[in-house]
């Protein structure tokens, strides 16, 4: 009976605890302490959105190099149209 009641004490006091947990977490949630946790979109943390996005940024680098290349590979003959000058656009004086 002892060893009983020793399980029930422990089991109240840990109610008790997370009862006052719950209490300060509350309060500190109304405090506007704590982010909006729904903000994060799809369970991502601070860090999954940080390597998302050096992710992308490496795919716009490496597609910034690919359109490099294909531009500079160029022939540059009849067939590629030339830059000029645009319709509205006067020659500069010299």
């Amino acid at each position: 009976m002892a060893d009983l009641g020793l399980a029930i004490q422990r089991a109240q006091d840990k109610t008790e605890q997370m009862k006052a947990r719950a209490d300060a977490v509350s309060e500190l949630e109304q405090a506007g302490t704590f982010d909006d946790l729904t903000s994060l979109g799809g369970g991502q943390d601070d860090i999954d959105r940080q390597l998302s996005q050096l992710t992308t940024a490496g795919q716009v680098d490496d597609e910034l190099a690919k359109m490099k290349a294909e531009i500079g590979s160029g022939s540059g003959g009849d067939d590629a149209p030339a830059l000029g000058q645009g319709e509205g656009e006067k020659e500069p004086a010299q």
